[in-house]
C-alpha cells in the first residue's frame, strides 16, 4: 500500500520571510523573500522572464526554503486535461531528482482571474489556469513533497497583480515589486548574470551567425562592465587569426582567453576554423573543460558562446556543449538548455552533448558538474 501524501503545508504569505539562494548553485548570503518576492525571482533563477508558463521549485536547506532546482514549461492547452496532467507528472518526476523537502508552484500569465474557475459564494475569485496548478501540486504530493507555495502572477514586471490559489484557505495577493530592482536581481547582476527577457532572447546567444563577430556577452559581467567594449580594437581580429595560423592549440586558446578578457574578442574564418580543429583532438578537448573551471572561466565562456555562434555545420557542436557545462558550473539551466539545442542541433550525434543533456535532465547541478570535471582530469 502507498503511503498517504504528506499534509499541505501552510502557504508563504507575502510577509513571512523564506530563505532564498541567490544564484542557484550558489548557498552563500541568503536573500530572503515572500511570496510576491519569490515570483519577482523567477527570472534571476531560470535567466529570462516567462510568459504562459508553470514555473516549479524546488526547496530544502536546514529550514526547508532554501532554493533548489527550477523548472520552467510552457502551460499546455486548457482543453486536455490528460495533457496537463502527464506535463505536470513530468515536471513533477524531474523536480523530484533534486530531492527537495518542499515545493513552490507558480503560474505565470494564462489568462484572466477567474476566467475559468468561477467563484462561488463567498470565495475567493481564483487565478486562472487552476487545473495546472492544482494538476502540479497534487503530481508532488503523491511524491510526498509538501507544497507550501501555489501561486499566479499575470506577468513577472513590476506593478503586475498576483495571488495565491485557495488551496491553503489563502486570501494572499497583491501587485509585484520590480523585479529587475530586488536585492537578488541586484547581487546577480553583480556576480554577472544577465536575465533577458524572454526565451526567445536567450536563444540568440547561440544563434547561428556569420563569423568575424565581435563577441555578445552570455552571462558573465565583462572587465569594465557591461558597458565595457566589447567590439574589435586595432589588431585584435588579426592577432587572434594569427593565433591560428601559428598551429599551437594552447597559444591560441590562451590569446583568444586573453582578447575576452580585454573585451576585444572577434571570431574569424581562421579562428573558428583553427579551434574546431583543434577541438577534434581528446587532450585539446580536455584542456578545454578545464578552461570552463579554471581562473579564466568567464573568458572561456564567452570564447564558446562566440564559437558556437560562428562556427559552420557540426563545427558548432563541440563548442556549444562546452558553453552547457561552463552554465551549468554556474547554475544557468536555462542557458545550457538553449546551449545543448544548439549542439545536437549541429550534430545529433554529439557525445559530450547527449551526455550532458542526461546529466541536465538528472538534476545535475554546479557541484555535480564540478565534480564530474575534477574526476576526469
Amino acid at each position: 500500500m502507498s503511503p498517504a501524501p504528506s499534509p499541505v503545508p501552510p502557504p508563504v504569505p507575502p510577509s513571512a520571510l523564506s530563505a532564498l539562494s541567490p544564484l542557484p548553485g550558489d548557498p552563500d548570503s541568503p536573500v530572503r523573500v515572500g511570496t510576491e518576492g519569490l515570483l519577482a525571482a523567477v527570472p534571476v533563477l531560470i535567466g529570462f522572464r516567462p510568459r504562459d508558463s508553470l514555473v516549479m521549485i524546488a526547496t530544502g536547506g536546514p529550514h526547508g526554503r532554501r532554493v533548489g532546482l527550477t523548472l520552467r514549461v510552457d502551460l499546455p492547452p486548457p482543453d486536455d486535461p490528460e495533457l496537463v496532467a502527464a506535463l505536470c507528472e513530468s515536471a513533477a518526476a524531474a523536480l523530484c531528482r533534486d530531492d527537495p523537502e518542499g515545493a513552490a508552484v507558480l503560474v505565470v500569465g494564462g489568462g484572466e482571474p477567474g476566467g475559468d474557475r468561477p467563484p462561488a459564494p463567498g470565495e475567493p475569485e481564483w487565478p486562472p489556469r487552476a487545473d495546472v496548478a492544482g494538476a502540479a501540486t497534487l503530481a508532488l504530493l503523491e511524491r510526498e513533497i509538501g507544497v507550501h507555495t501555489v501561486a499566479w502572477a499575470a506577468e513577472i514586471a513590476a506593478g503586475a497583480p498576483w495571488r495565491c490559489y485557495p488551496l491553503h484557505d489563502c486570501r494572499c495577493a497583491g501587485t509585484l515589486p520590480d523585479p529587475a530592482a530586488s536585492v537578488l536581481a541586484a547581487t546577480a547582476v553583480a556576480r554577472g548574470a544577465v536575465v533577458r527577457e524572454s526565451r526567445e532572447e536567450l536563444a540568440k546567444v547561440v544563434e547561428p551567425a556569420g563569423p568575424a563577430e565581435p563577441f555578445e556577452p552570455t552571462g558573465r559581467s565583462e572587465p569594465g562592465g557591461p558597458s565595457g567594449p566589447s567590439g574589435p580594437t586595432p589588431g585584435s581580429a588579426g592577432r587572434a587569426d594569427g593565433g591560428a595560423e601559428g598551429g599551437d592549440p594552447r597559444r591560441l586558446l590562451r590569446e583568444a582567453l586573453a582578447d575576452a578578457a580585454a573585451g576585444r574578442l572577434v571570431v574569424g574564418r581562421r579562428l573558428a576554423g583553427a579551434m574546431a580543429a583543434a577541438l577534434r583532438r581528446p587532450w585539446f578537448r580536455d584542456e578545454a573543460l578545464a578552461a570552463c573551471a579554471g581562473d579564466a572561466a568567464p573568458e572561456a565562456e564567452q570564447l564558446w558562446a562566440a564559437l558556437a555562434r560562428t562556427s559552420p555545420g557540426a563545427d558548432a557542436a563541440t563548442p556549444a556543449a562546452l558553453l552547457a557545462v561552463s552554465a551549468l558550473l554556474r547554475g544557468d539551466g536555462a542557458l545550457a538548455n538553449v546551449a545543448l539545442d544548439r549542439a545536437l542541433g549541429a550534430d545529433p550525434g554529439h557525445r559530450l552533448a547527449h551526455s550532458l543533456r542526461a546529466a541536465l535532465d538528472g538534476g545535475w547541478g554546479p557541484r555535480e558538474i564540478r565534480a564530474w570535471l575534477e574526476g576526469a582530469r
